[in-house]
């Protein structure tokens, strides 16, 4: 417990836990998290979209973030957005708008939305997209809907794969979610914690078959779990919580990229668990890093729990090292395909200029 009595080193150890989310969309609101909370990342929605100056002011914004990360954290920033396509998307015109992954007719047209979406989000500064969806829709009653590609695992493992490899020509890495599969769900995590009442067999035969195939290969540098409760896996605890589901990716399925949680301020969440012990629960179960997408209040009561449980030894050195290494990966792999400025440039003209997607 000695090392946690620095206080700044208390702060950068908890920091590199967390990637937030602001309320507006001002560079003042992004200065104060990083000069106080220290996060590993930032994630952006339609409300931080500085309308009416558009990609330009949002260009501006990131490179400032960015530029503030180096000189006060010493390293760069994960810079993320879930842009999907379809329902869940973040960028307004004259971004493309990108069509949901199961409104794509075959792998081609999957791989051409998914490397224009890219671009674009590349040239504006974002370095990660919280995406592909890997979730296997079970029937048209399944939540996922749409977001899902296809109820074929093999057709998801394809096209998911396609779209990670468009992410990464394009200098963006993808998180694929939700693990370990919200298609059988029927209640919307934002609202409500869904019960996977599925025998094991299906869930390793259907829903966890995408990440068995893709994990070997390295095609996805970042998986999110799911605030779902999975009786056949875990019958006490969520993903979100369990250590069982976390060391089944991790352990069992060998995924050395990072663990992050879906958003802690979600419903399934919120409205179930104090959020700052869900922070703790969540990291001790082996994610590397835990959202809080929202509101500041509840980003400082992660902060709090946290620190705590650092010095508490609830959460050991070990667990603090090894998510430090898992996250600062991510920014190893962003090196390792990172694309040229100039060709950025030319991607984010094509987006002012409105010829996106004809290079």
């Amino acid at each position: 417990m000695g090392r946690w009595t620095d206080s700044s080193e208390l702060t950068e150890a908890v920091g590199r836990f967390l990637m937030v989310g602001f309320e507006g969309r001002a560079f003042g609101e992004v200065e104060e998290l990083l000069t106080t909370v220290r996060p590993a990342g930032l994630v952006f929605f339609a409300r931080n979209y500085p309308d009416p100056e558009g990609p330009t002011a949002l260009r501006r914004l990131l490179e400032q973030a960015q530029k503030l990360a180096e000189a006060e954290l010493g390293r760069p920033l994960l810079a993320a957005i879930d842009h999907e396509g379809g329902p869940v998307l973040r960028l307004p015109a004259p971004y493309t708008p990108l069509p949901a992954a199961g409104a794509c007719s075959d792998l081609a047209e999957t791989e051409r939305w998914a490397e224009t979406g890219a671009r674009e989000l590349a040239a504006t500064g974002f370095n990660l997209n919280l995406a592909p969806v890997l979730d296997v829709p079970d029937g048209p009653e399944a939540y996922i809907g749409e977001r899902g590609f296809s109820g074929d695992p093999r057709v998801v493992t394809e096209r998911a794969r396609a779209v990670l490899a468009a992410f990464h020509r394009a200098g963006i890495l993808g998180a694929a979610k939700h693990f370990p599969g919200l298609g059988p769900a029927r209640l919307d995590p934002h609202r409500e914690l869904p019960a996977i009442l599925v025998a094991a067999e299906r869930l390793l035969a259907v829903d966890l078959q995408p990440y068995r195939e893709l994990i070997p290969s390295g095609a996805a540098a970042a998986v999110m779990t799911t605030h779902a409760f999975y009786p056949a896996l875990d019958a006490e605890r969520p993903a979100t919580f369990s250590a069982e589901i976390v060391g089944l990716l991790k352990n069992e399925m060998g995924f050395g990229g990072a663990v992050m949680t879906d958003d802690l301020e979600m419903g399934a969440i919120a409205r179930n668990y104090d959020l700052g012990e869900a922070a703790v629960l969540a990291v001790a179960a082996g994610h590397d890093l835990a959202l809080v997408c929202r509101r500041r209040p509840c980003i400082d009561a992660c902060r709090t729990a946290l620190a705590a449980a650092i010095r508490g030894g609830r959460l050991t050195e070990s667990r603090v090292e090894e998510a430090g290494r898992r996250a600062a990966g991510l920014i190893e792999r962003l090196r390792a395909i990172a694309v040229p400025a100039d060709r950025r440039e030319t991607w984010f003209r094509a987006l002012t200029e409105g010829t996106a997607g004809r290079e």
